[in-house]
């Protein structure tokens, strides 16, 4: 027998990595059918495979947001090669691949009862940043909407309310996407999301109160995905609905977001009718590699 090998995913992959991902977990199915032949497509994805005589047996994929940032996620491991250290494998070229292009912070996100994944980062030694859930709500059929497009001219105000202190508790700000990915809010990211279009807000007494940033759903584009959501307190629930109304008039069939845990944030939600869809929470986490 050959030894395990470690290459980029190619097309020819999908087939047999389907295969083996039909049985990730026991009692639900895997996503990766959905995703699989996109994410190889993307040159800005790398799915990396370990290969037995040349035929994939586990993968993971990683992410490169900015130079300063990566993103972890999609282990998958044929159950037949389990607990034959293809996960430290693959995590070793990946610090050796993000090492040589000097990105220094990898992240990822683990549900709170994957046990198996719990172990592998308990081995790892990476530290928890942030705890989140997924919620989703209904939409709202209205014709009448408060809230309005953000442009590139209104960054100032939206940059001076997602900076200010003891506003909401966030200890770091992130952009999300459905399958979970996430990446510091900056500037330039900010910038983007105006230029994209993406970017909407809640404006009371001439004063920006609120904002949201639609995010993309990789595997659905019926969902209006909330990527980032911020504003003053009081008026989060408001918005919340707001963005129910939002979706309906952009022909989307649900609402859903990724929500940092706080009292904040989950009264709001309870309040605008929104609903976890996995009771489960979502761990971020940084990963501990040094660069080289």
């Amino acid at each position: 027998m050959t030894e395990f090998q470690i290459r980029l995913a190619q097309i020819s992959d999908v087939e047999p990595i389907l295969a083996f991902c039909q049985y990730t977990w026991e009692h639900q199915k895997d996503y990766m059918h959905l995703v699989l032949d996109k994410r190889i497509n993307n040159p800005e994805n790398k799915v990396f495979v370990v290969t037995l005589d040349d035929i994939p047996v586990a993968m993971q994929q990683v992410v490169i947001l900015s130079k300063q940032e990566a993103w972890l996620s999609s282990l998958r491991v044929d159950r037949r090669y389990r607990r034959r250290g293809l996960s430290k494998l693959l995590d070793s070229y990946t610090n050796k691949y993000l090492s040589q292009l000097n990105v220094p912070i990898l992240r990822y996100c683990v549900l709170s009862d994957n046990e198996i994944m719990l172990k592998i980062v308990s081995g790892r030694g990476d530290k928890k940043i942030a705890n989140y859930s997924i919620y989703k709500a209904n939409i709202l059929a209205s014709q009448i909407n408060k809230l309005f497009k953000l442009e590139l001219k209104n960054f100032d105000d939206i940059w001076s309310l997602i900076v200010r202190e003891n506003l909401l508790d966030h200890k770091q700000s992130f952009c999300t996407e459905n399958i979970g990915k996430c990446q510091t809010l900056t500037p330039e990211l900010l910038k983007d999301c105006l230029v994209g279009g993406k970017v909407f807000g809640l404006r009371q007494n001439e004063r920006l109160r609120g904002i949201a940033i639609q995010s993309y759903s990789e595997i659905s584009e019926e969902d209006f995905y909330i990527g980032y959501l911020h504003g003053e307190p009081e008026i989060l629930t408001e918005l919340l609905c707001e963005l129910c109304k939002l979706a309906y008039s952009l022909g989307k069939s649900v609402v859903k977001g990724l929500f940092p845990l706080n009292d904040s944030f989950g009264d709001a939600l309870s309040q605008a009718a929104f609903q976890k869809i996995n009771q489960a929470e979502i761990g971020i986490y940084r990963s501990s590699f040094k660069p080289g």
